[in-house]
């Protein structure tokens, strides 16, 4: 496999969302000389731009003391990146020789007896135009209208998008339709749910190993970051990140390199990041489970996507589409039916209504709501109970009660058993058990 980045195109705006107003906010960098043979001379910064005397450099310099190629400026979603390029005398921010910082705002950067400063300009962009869908998600609710608006303008961009919302709204589907709306479409899209892989095994997952690294390690292995090398990386389910390995991702993200475990060698990367999670991350912060210098980093474009419930409106809408895709577009469901969706409450949110709609289009008898009452339900099917000895009750009890409930568990979970069993706060291996004695459909 070749490492080696190709140049993307022109990065587009950098954007990020501001949280108070609800405005999308572009942000574009300059370059100004302030003291040296160039002073006055102010370039924008777009992508990457060389410093140095080369002719061929994209600023040019005629400070003799400054070398052919002195230093590189990025511009980012986070700032502008300055890496001094090994030259001969060096680059310095106040009076400290750098080899790579971050400039999140302004600063000044002294290379020969050129100073470079380098500033942040931000326009308001206003509020995104309300969309009716985007990419291949569909939606008429204002929440959804909103939401598809800002990621309409985002896609195009690198900025960081960070997706909060409940498990089952669609959010692998969202980042697969930015990523695909993207100037990297073509290139590597890359998912890993940090949640459904070992913590002892998310290093390597994420940033590869060498072989031998640790027990198991039979082979060198590029992780999820190398594999996503010019395209996009979604990192699914981030709240269950281990707080220890937190750091180590900041640090990927800040300095574009990667180190894959048991090896020396640091590797350049060109990721575009998006990043979901179901949890409340101001409570995991507070709590000390999840990092704020890694938060700020990824909240660049920070969206809630709604639950089912709150968007009722959609499920007509939602439906028809599903049954299109599922190739029965003159399929209609019965009346009744669309009626009683409506009541229900929606734990599994939309990857649920899709299971039921398939389920229906299969000829299975679908009816949601027993699933949110199915305790008194099991009550009330198990008649003549009370003829039953206490031990023999309680067991046909349990039993009813333990199918209803990984039935309902199955259309949250779509059928994994991993995160059934997250869900449920029980082994994995005993889902599986559960699983197989009754007779239900589930995957790894």
């Amino acid at each position: 496999m070749n490492l080696a980045t190709e140049p993307l195109q022109r990065p587009g705006a950098l954007l990020r969302l501001d949280q108070a107003s609800g405005t999308l906010k572009e942000r574009k960098y300059q370059v100004a000389i302030v003291a040296g043979p160039d002073t006055g001379v102010t370039r924008p910064i777009e992508g990457s731009m060389k410093v140095g005397s080369h002719p061929d450099a994209q600023l040019t310099l005629k400070d003799t003391t400054v070398s052919r190629y002195h230093v590189e400026l990025m511009a980012r979603p986070d700032g502008v990146r300055v890496r001094d390029l090994d030259s001969t005398n060096g680059s310095y921010m106040q009076g400290t020789r750098i080899t790579e910082v971050i400039v999140e705002d302004q600063a000044v950067v002294m290379v020969g007896k050129t100073s470079l400063k380098i500033s942040m300009v931000e326009e308001d962009l206003g509020l995104p135009e309300a969309l009716s869908s985007f990419g291949t998600v569909k939606g008429a609710a204002p929440a959804m209208r909103q939401l598809f608006g800002i990621l309409e303008k985002v896609a195009p961009t690198d900025s960081t998008v960070m997706l909060l919302g409940e498990t089952g709204t669609g959010k692998e589907v969202l980042a697969h339709s930015i990523h695909a709306r993207s100037k990297r479409v073509g290139r590597p899209f890359v998912v890993v749910d940090c949640g459904a892989v070992a913590p002892s095994l998310i290093e390597s997952e994420l940033f590869g190993h060498v072989k031998g690294a640790f027990t198991g390690a039979i082979s060198d292995r590029n992780g999820a970051f190398l594999e996503a090398d010019g395209g996009t990386i979604f990192l699914d389910e981030l709240g269950e990140l281990p707080l220890d390995l937190q750091p180590k991702l900041l640090r990927v993200l800040e300095g574009g390199m990667v180190r894959r475990v048991g090896e020396d060698k640091h590797r350049r990367i060109d990721v575009r990041v998006i990043a979901a999670t179901h949890r409340d991350l101001d409570a995991e912060i507070e709590a000390g489970r999840f990092r704020r210098d890694l938060y700020y980093r990824l909240a660049v474009v920070l969206v809630q996507v709604p639950p089912l419930r709150d968007r009722l409106d959609d499920i007509q809408l939602l439906t028809e589409h599903f049954v299109k895709n599922m190739g029965r577009g003159d399929f209609e469901l019965p009346r009744g039916l669309m009626a009683r969706f409506a009541a229900y409450h929606w734990p599994g949110n939309v990857r649920e209504l899709r299971n039921l709609v398939e389920r229906a289009l299969a000829g299975a008898d679908v009816d949601p709501l027993p699933n949110e009452t199915s305790a008194s339900r099991s009550l009330q099917s198990n008649e003549g109970i009370t003829d039953l000895p206490f031990k023999e009750a309680k067991e046909r009890l349990v039993e009813s009660f333990t199918k209803e409930y990984l039935l309902g568990l199955l259309n949250k979970c779509n059928g994994n058993i991993s995160q059934m069993a997250r869900e449920a706060g029980i082994a994995r291996n005993y889902v599986h058990r559960l699983v197989t004695k009754y007779g239900l459909k589930a995957h790894d």
